[in-house]
């Protein structure tokens, strides 16, 4: 049996065990469905554990994901961060330039401050950049958020969804650690799916958000669990859970 890496949700691993080791795993949805969350709550399981997690932001600054868990009772601080902007100038279309964490020295949550170094990156410059970060430090757990973002790192004159099985791989081999992925819509990236070990999509439903298993390679109980918010992030809807077990002793 596989030796899977917990998702780190509360009761999720009696349903789904986790993701593979050494492996590529894709979590999807609508916007503010809580994607950041779930990535980071498996990150912050893995650090509470002792090994090394690296969140890499594409999309947000270490100081705005700072801001947005602060009210949250949430195990950050020994998290990795490293975050980038694409360059500004010969791109079909430019993001707004933001403040990145300096990467000549790797940052933890805990450590970043108010001061940032501008850190502007085509993917090439990406890659050079996070592989100097992956063979000064071995990553257990490594989160991109979001790769749907990596579509603004591509020069004029390349197909940017073209590229991401190509930045994929590179994050696999270079890191070898279990890797989360997160993408607003799954079709858009035109990834072929033989290069995901796991895909999970979140979808709310009411006052719930149901994670739904499209792949895995790990065996898991059920396809379909509900999941509720809580201070401590996503948990098993406590209901659901209950039902669950009660049946399953009987």
């Amino acid at each position: 049996m596989i030796n899977a890496a917990s998702l780190g949700i509360k009761n999720l691993d009696e349903f789904i065990p986790g993701v593979g080791p050494s492996s590529i795993n894709l979590v999807y949805g609508p916007p503010g469905v809580g994607k950041t969350i779930f990535a980071i709550q498996f990150l912050t399981y893995g650090a509470r554990r002792g090994e090394n997690v690296l969140y890499i932001s594409l999309d947000e600054s270490t100081k705005d994901i700072r801001k947005d868990f602060e009210n949250m009772d949430m195990y950050i601080d020994e998290i990795y961060v490293f975050d980038a902007v694409p360059l500004s100038s010969g791109k079909a279309e430019v993001k707004p330039v933001r403040e990145v964490t300096p990467i000549t020295k790797l940052t933890r949550m805990k450590d970043a401050t108010e001061k940032k170094t501008l850190f502007e990156a085509d993917v090439l410059s990406l890659k050079s950049t996070l592989k100097n970060v992956f063979d000064r430090v071995k990553f257990d757990r490594v989160v991109v958020d979001s790769i749907t973002a990596l579509r603004y790192f591509y020069m004029r004159g390349i197909i940017p969804d073209s590229g991401v099985h190509s930045f994929m791989r590179f994050l696999l081999t270079n890191s070898n650690a279990s890797i989360l992925v997160t993408a607003e819509n799954f079709d858009d990236l035109m990834i072929e799916k033989s290069i995901v070990d796991s895909v999970f999509r979140l979808e709310p439903d009411r006052k719930n958000v149901n994670l739904i298993v499209e792949k895995s390679t790990v065996s898991c109980a059920l396809e379909l669990v509900p999941l509720s918010m809580t201070n401590s992030g996503f948990a098993v809807d406590e209901k659901f859970y209950l039902s669950f077990v009660k049946r399953r002793e009987k």
